[in-house]
C-alpha cells in the first residue's frame, strides 16, 4: 500500500528537520520543495484565514466596458493553438 507524507515547515538556515520517517525507510521516495511566502505559509498552516473586506480595492483601478469582449481573430488563434 502506498503511503503519503505532507508537511509544512519554515526553513531556517541550511538544515531541514522532518518528523518520523520510519514508514519510508528503505523505500523509493520523491521530495518536492516549493517556495512560499513565510507569512502566507504561517496563515495556511494555522488554518486561520482572514477575509478581505468588500470594496477593498474600490477606486484603485478601472475595468473597461469591453473587458469581456471577444478577442481579435489573430489573437484568438494563439489561444486556440493555431498561432
Amino acid at each position: 500500500m502506498a503511503q503519503a507524507l505532507k508537511f509544512h515547515t519554515v526553513v531556517s538556515g541550511k538544515t531541514l528537520t522532518i518528523g518520523n520517517l520510519d514508514a519510508f525507510e528503505g523505500k523509493r521516495v520523491e521530495v518536492i520543495v516549493m517556495e512560499e511566502d513565510v507569512q502566507r505559509a504561517a496563515v495556511s498552516a494555522s488554518g486561520a484565514t482572514r477575509r478581505r473586506p468588500l470594496g477593498l480595492y474600490r477606486g484603485r483601478f478601472v475595468v473597461s466596458d469591453d473587458f469581456d469582449a471577444p478577442l481579435p481573430e489573430d489573437v484568438q488563434r494563439y489561444f486556440d493553438g493555431d498561432g
